[in-house]
């Protein structure tokens, strides 16, 4: 008798640690974030593969991450935009056109745009001023007046 207790808790404790490490590593990325590759300051899912895509613009500033569960229509992952909350940025929703996403902290503007597998991020070159969409971005076409941004 003492020999199948022993056995079902040893059982139990197994299941009980395995549990655990699937857990732990099926969620561990969404609470993983490194620094862009465009700017340290900005969170980017660990989970996040960048891809060489070239961009014709020369005063931007782009990088393309690869990710799975990205959706053009879902926009960002809800972890994901805790993650850039967390980080200190703030969304300019005025400036948000589909997928089109703009954050902005200590007077720095990051764009952000998710596709179907994947999402991009590009800001200007010299971002020493405050600025909205970036020129040759979604979001040009169709932009206001700039006004002083809001302290």
């Amino acid at each position: 008798m003492r020999g199948r207790s022993l056995r079902i808790i040893l059982f139990l404790m197994v299941a009980v640690t395995l549990s655990a490490l699937v857990y732990g590593y099926a969620f561990s990325n969404n609470d993983s974030f490194v620094g862009s590759s465009i700017d340290e300051q900005f969170p980017v899912p660990a989970e996040a593969r960048k891809s060489d895509v070239p961009f014709s613009n020369p005063g931007v500033v782009y990088v393309r991450y690869n990710m799975k569960g990205v959706e053009e229509a879902e926009s960002i992952p809800d972890f994901y935009e805790d993650g850039i909350r967390k980080w200190g940025w703030k969304e300019d929703k005025e400036e948000r056109v589909g997928a089109l996403r703009v954050f902005v902290k200590d007077g720095k503007t990051m764009n952000i745009t998710t596709h179907t597998g994947f999402f991009t991020l590009f800001t200007k070159k010299s971002s020493g001023e405050p600025h909205k969409a970036v020129a040759g971005s979604p979001r040009a076409a169709v932009s206001k007046p700039q006004s002083a941004p809001e302290k």
